[in-house]
């Protein structure tokens, strides 16, 4: 359970990367990685298209960015437009888009006021919103081959695309609409943007003033690769370009059936060294043992616990509180493996032996233990398109 203590954790440097229906089971595989890393992770996803990148802009206020896990409390995003102008709270959830076979893809998607957004949307990328009508990041609109005046189905209603604009543009969102649009399911404060002409140190301070009941993070834009909430992990689209995509159907809670392609070409059953049998993505895989090698090649198989491994393959969403959701978990790409779990529970510092992050960190994944709100049983998948 997450932490009631009250507490603020502000960031302004550098993002530190390295920081489930019965179904068939999936076909074995047997797989053997190499005892060092390797400078580069396959993948078995095809390439999106080149991403235009964003325009320069001229030197002016700096633009922050603050957000908390599971999302902003309401009182907190009525403090900050109190208090800050400009100021543009962005809402954020799962939106559902119809494909073609009646199955669901589950989308990551963002809404914004443009009435509030517009000092934030310095190259009008999302001036033509309208209910309706949605923008898409490229590497999503690439993902479906979509292009503008295209229309999609998402949440029960038709919605045309009007703009394809760069990722960064949008947050790495896949889907952005107008809060105006009564149809998508986005009720909850994601993220707040905060442009200000104070230094870090005043605006830390400023933001010090507000009570928080949660942790918040806090960003100046540029010090992250990731100017968006939940900074410490790739941003969704990025997994589905590196992992694939899939649809679902038969949700019941958090859980659901995800689709025989997916589970047919990327989730395999592989005896891991040290583990045992792990479902797992196969790229995951090849990391995870990767890793597991490296540790019994160094003397330090002892710092993974056989027993206490908690699993990696689980098609689900994040579980929330009251039995909400919050987004795809990453287990549902096999794409994170729980590790040492009875004394690594979420909310806590856990034990996890230093070396034992590091060498995962070193095969490519980060460490929940390193999140505003830490889970440190949790390694994570996090090599960027481009980074392979």
């Amino acid at each position: 359970m997450e932490t009631t203590r009250s507490y603020l954790v502000v960031l302004l440097v550098g993002l530190v990367v390295a920081c489930a229906g019965p179904i068939a089971t999936p076909p074995s595989t047997t797989q053997q990685a190499p005892v060092t890393p390797p400078e580069t992770t396959s993948s078995t996803a095809e390439p999106a298209p080149a991403v235009t990148t964003l325009p320069s802009t001229t030197a002016g206020p700096t633009t922050y960015l603050v957000w908390a896990s599971g999302g902003l409390e309401p009182d907190l995003a009525a403090s900050f437009l109190e208090r800050f102008e400009p100021v543009s709270i962005v809402k954020g959830g799962t939106v559902e888009l119809q494909a073609e076979d009646g199955s669901l893809i589950p989308l990551e998607g963002l809404a914004v006021d443009l009435r509030t957004h517009r000092p934030f949307d310095h190259h009008g990328f999302v001036a033509d919103l309208r209910p309706g009508s949605v923008v898409l990041g490229a590497s999503s609109a690439a993902l479906r081959k979509a292009r503008p005046g295209d229309v999609l189905t998402m949440d029960g209603a038709e919605f045309q695309v009007s703009a394809i604009v760069p990722d960064e543009a949008v947050s790495h969102a896949e889907v952005v609409f107008d809060q105006a649009d009564p149809a998508p399911q986005l009720r909850r404060d994601r993220f707040a943007l905060i442009s200000s002409e104070l230094s870090p140190d005043e605006f830390e301070t400023a933001v010090l003033q507000i009570e928080a009941e949660t942790p918040l993070r806090i960003l100046s834009e540029g010090n992250t690769p990731w100017f968006r909430h939940a900074d410490g992990v790739l941003p969704q689209v990025l997994i589905k370009r590196a992992l694939g995509e899939f649809s679902y159907t038969n949700r019941s809670g958090v859980m659901f059936d995800q689709d025989d392609e997916f589970r047919a070409n990327k989730i395999v059953t592989t005896d891991v060294p040290r583990i045992g049998e792990t479902v797992c993505h196969r790229v995951v895989t090849e990391m995870l043992t990767g890793a597991m090698n490296q540790l019994i090649d160094e003397g330090l198989a002892d710092l993974v616990e056989p027993v206490d491994y908690g699993g990696c393959w689980s098609p689900r969403f994040i579980r929330g509180d009251g039995g909400t959701t919050s987004g795809l978990s990453r287990h549902a790409w096999g794409a994170a493996v729980d590790i040492n779990v009875a004394a690594n529970p979420y909310g806590t510092s856990g034990n996890q032996g230093p070396r034992l992050v590091e060498t995962m960190e070193a095969w490519g994944f980060t460490w929940g233990g390193r999140w505003l709100v830490p889970d440190p049983m949790h390694f994570e998948y996090a090599v960027a398109p481009g980074d392979e």
